[in-house]
């Protein structure tokens, strides 16, 4: 089973990440920039899906940097989703596979984008 790594503060997003996507992979969360850090590195999943805006020492953006430094996790993909527009080109050009701004992105979206990376 696909492995996906869930970086989001936001409860009501963790419940609803939960609740669509456990039925078809295995997933894991981090709520902060320090637990994500280390779940990543010895979790191993087949995607992670990075909030930019999330608590923590790091904010998504330094979390993404040092996934993509890490050997452990320089090759998984991370899917950027924020509601701060201005960021894509910032976050492909650190080596995230994608951006998506969650404001203008349906849960549907967000669905397909996932299931389109993992297949």
């Amino acid at each position: 089973m696909k492995k996906i790594l869930f970086i989001e503060d936001e409860s009501q997003l963790v419940e609803a990440y939960r609740d669509k996507f456990s039925k078809i992979y295995e997933v894991n969360f981090a709520i902060d920039s320090a637990s994500a850090i280390e779940k990543a590195k010895e979790w191993k999943s087949d995607l992670i899906v990075l909030d930019i805006l999330i608590p923590g020492e790091l904010n998504g953006i330094g979390v993404l940097k040092e996934l993509k430094a890490m050997e452990e996790t320089k090759l998984i993909p991370v899917l950027v989703l924020t509601n701060l527009e201005d960021q894509e080109g910032v976050v492909l050009s650190l080596g995230a596979i994608d951006c998506l701004v969650k404001s203008n992105t349906s849960f549907e979206t967000v669905e397909n984008k996932v299931r389109s990376i993992l297949e």
